[in-house]
């Protein structure tokens, strides 16, 4: 199922090396929809009958999100990221993807990291010194490449929208002996199977994640 024809299929492509153009676009396109309001509501309630948004939409080691918009043709996602642990967010990590994000609520101490063994491949903790540190709150944007290794320890109630753009290398990078332990990832979907560092959320998990947002007056 596709979303209703709206602003959201003119975005250009995201697609592009230029890391500055796709800070200009991406940031247009999350002040736009953080202020539209009725499409951002429309675009939760979609969730449910998109059974590749669904799927898409998971429960993770850091926080929950629900998958909004796809265009792999333009090449990027749109999700709405929830429900953060910060006990689990201390950890370094890169992404294998570029991405922008804009707070909507509550805020988050932000590390961005120096690697000092180059920007490719498995890292530690000894590999990284800190380079940034930023507090975000309502309203605050940025971009990240690739190539950055950085923490975000959130409070409790915040909510990001979030623009992941094309996959740029086979795997994301975590500093493994700073891992959390197993016993704080996400509770199997089901009784029996096993604890995973990331996975679909079900549809009692997705509804909970809408009550949630209407009730903290993000969506209708």
């Amino acid at each position: 199922m596709r979303t209703a024809t709206t602003w959201l299929d003119r975005v250009p492509s995201l697609d592009i090396p230029d890391l500055r153009e796709v800070h200009r676009i991406s940031r247009a396109l999350l002040d736009q929809l953080a202020d539209d309001r009725d499409l951002l509501t429309l675009l939760v309630s979609e969730v449910l009958h998109d059974p590749e948004r669904l799927a898409a939409s998971r429960v993770t080691l850091l926080l929950n999100r629900l998958s909004l918009y796809q265009a792999p043709d333009r090449g990027f996602e749109i999700r709405l990221n929830m429900n953060p642990r910060p006990d689990n967010q201390l950890v370094p990590h890169d992404h294998c993807y570029a991405f922008a994000t804009r707070i909507l609520a509550g805020g988050y101490l932000q590390v961005v990291r120096r690697r000092t063994d180059g920007w490719d491949g498995p890292f530690t903790g000894a590999d990284l010194e800190p380079a940034i540190v930023t507090v975000e709150r309502p309203g605050s944007a940025y971009t990240l490449d690739h190539t950055m290794v950085h923490q975000a320890v959130m409070e409790p109630d915040t909510v990001t929208l979030f623009v992941r753009c094309p996959r740029r290398k086979k795997l994301s990078h975590a500093a493994e002996e700073l891992m959390p332990p197993k016993e704080t990832w996400p509770a199997p979907a089901e009784p029996g199977d096993p604890t995973v560092e990331s996975r679909p959320a079900t549809v009692e998990e997705y509804t909970q994640m809408r009550t949630y947002l209407m009730q903290h007056r993000l969506i209708n």
